[in-house]
């Protein structure tokens, strides 16, 4: 009896264990870890290429060339018999926007002899180089574009002076300022007209009128 009484017990205790087994709720499974969505990299700017579109529309630089005829005024036409001049140069332009643009000018402009003036027959040889600084201020835009011209400086003057045999050379440097006026006729040809205020000496004044063709490259 004690023999069957443990059996018993002992499959009254499996059983038991059984049942708490089953009923026991099963361990949930481990979520997973959420990705963060993984963003493209952004390329960053090309600063030379911005650079180079930037100076190309707004600090574009252009080259040109330009040859005028030239008219002496006051103390100069008398001096020269109203002989007119000749003269070539170049020019460097920086575009600033859509209104202004600054112009390094360089040229060089010559006379021809003049007649006997006065009584005692002088006559006068003159030439001379000019560097402006120029500014331009434009009008309107489109295909064809007039502009104002304001300018400022020096010119260097070599005048012959020849008085039966006695002949004087006066080499001198004197500011110049430019105002005039001009037309960009598309995007290589200008013209333009300019009025230059120069001198020779105090009671020498050099002033001169000047109708350019220019040409840019």
């Amino acid at each position: 009896m004690p023999l069957v009484r443990t059996l018993c017990l002992l499959s009254l205790g499996l059983s038991g264990a059984a049942l708490g087994a089953q009923e026991a709720p099963a361990k949930p499974a481990p979520k997973p870890e959420a990705t963060l969505p993984t963003e493209s990299p952004v390329k960053p700017p090309d600063h030379e290429d911005c650079r180079a579109r930037f100076c190309h529309h707004r600090f574009h630089a252009d080259f040109g060339a330009y040859a005028q005829a030239v008219m002496p005024l006051g103390d100069l036409k008398t001096n020269l018999d109203r002989r007119t001049g000749l003269g070539v140069g170049v020019q460097w332009t920086h575009e600033h926007g859509d209104w202004n643009a600054s112009r390094t000018r360089l040229e060089w402009n010559t006379f021809r002899e003049g007649g006997p003036v006065g009584a005692a027959g002088t006559r006068t040889y003159a030439k001379n180089v000019l560097l402006s600084f120029d500014h331009l201020f434009k009008l309107n835009q489109g295909w064809s574009q007039a502009y104002l011209v304001a300018g400022l400086g020096g010119a260097r003057w070599d005048v012959e002076q020849t008085t039966g045999v006695l002949r004087t050379t006066d080499w001198t440097t004197k500011l110049a300022f430019t105002a005039g006026a001009g037309v960009q006729v598309g995007p290589r040809v200008n013209l333009e007209v300019r009025y230059v205020v120069s001198s020779v000496s105090r009671t020498f004044d050099g002033n001169t009128l000047q109708a350019s063709l220019g040409w840019r490259f």
